[in-house]
Protein backbone atom coordinates (compact mmCIF):
# COMPACT_ATOMS: atom_id res chain seq x y z
CA UNK A 1 0.00 0.00 0.00
CA UNK A 2 2.34 2.91 -1.14
CA UNK A 3 -0.45 5.20 -1.71
CA UNK A 4 -2.13 7.36 1.12
CA UNK A 5 -5.32 6.85 1.32
CA UNK A 6 -8.50 7.78 3.10
CA UNK A 7 -10.85 5.26 4.73
CA UNK A 8 -13.13 6.00 1.72
CA UNK A 9 -10.62 6.22 -0.67
CA UNK A 10 -9.61 2.61 0.79
CA UNK A 11 -13.04 1.06 0.60
CA UNK A 12 -13.04 2.17 -2.71
CA UNK A 13 -10.28 0.10 -3.89
CA UNK A 14 -10.67 -2.35 -1.85
CA UNK A 15 -14.28 -2.59 -4.14
CA UNK A 16 -12.29 -2.44 -7.55
CA UNK A 17 -10.04 -5.19 -6.32
CA UNK A 18 -12.84 -7.22 -5.71
CA UNK A 19 -14.27 -6.44 -8.73
CA UNK A 20 -11.40 -6.92 -10.86
CA UNK A 21 -11.68 -10.82 -9.18
CA UNK A 22 -14.54 -11.38 -9.73
CA UNK A 23 -14.55 -10.25 -13.75
CA UNK A 24 -11.19 -13.06 -13.51
CA UNK A 25 -9.52 -9.24 -15.01
CA UNK A 26 -6.34 -10.35 -13.19
CA UNK A 27 -3.66 -12.94 -13.83
CA UNK A 28 -2.15 -15.43 -11.29
CA UNK A 29 0.97 -12.70 -10.00
CA UNK A 30 -1.60 -9.66 -10.54
CA UNK A 31 -3.94 -11.65 -8.29
CA UNK A 32 -1.58 -12.48 -5.68
CA UNK A 33 -0.22 -8.93 -5.39
CA UNK A 34 -4.29 -7.60 -5.50
CA UNK A 35 -4.93 -9.67 -3.05
CA UNK A 36 -1.95 -8.51 -0.58
CA UNK A 37 -3.09 -4.94 -1.56
CA UNK A 38 -6.79 -5.42 -0.18
CA UNK A 39 -5.41 -7.07 2.87
CA UNK A 40 -3.60 -4.42 3.94
CA UNK A 41 -5.96 -2.20 2.63
CA UNK A 42 -8.38 -3.63 5.08
CA UNK A 43 -6.16 -3.76 7.86
CA UNK A 44 -5.63 -0.19 7.60
CA UNK A 45 -9.46 0.20 7.74
CA UNK A 46 -9.71 -1.79 10.76
CA UNK A 47 -7.65 0.51 12.31
CA UNK A 48 -8.79 3.35 11.37
CA UNK A 49 -12.70 2.40 12.93
CA UNK A 50 -11.31 1.31 15.82
CA UNK A 51 -9.37 4.45 16.26
CA UNK A 52 -12.59 6.78 15.69
CA UNK A 53 -14.48 4.22 17.88
CA UNK A 54 -12.25 4.92 21.08
CA UNK A 55 -12.08 9.08 20.33
CA UNK A 56 -15.79 8.57 20.34
CA UNK A 57 -16.18 6.65 23.26
CA UNK A 58 -13.51 9.34 24.95
CA UNK A 59 -15.24 12.24 23.70
CA UNK A 60 -18.66 10.63 25.23
CA UNK A 61 -16.48 9.67 28.78
CA UNK A 62 -15.03 13.49 28.85
CA UNK A 63 -18.43 14.68 28.54
CA UNK A 64 -20.13 12.72 31.47
CA UNK A 65 -22.34 10.53 29.13
CA UNK A 66 -20.43 7.55 28.93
Amino acid sequence: MEQVYTYTQAIKRVEEIVSSLERGELDIDKMADAIKEAQQLLTFCTQRLDGVEAQTKQLFEDNGQG
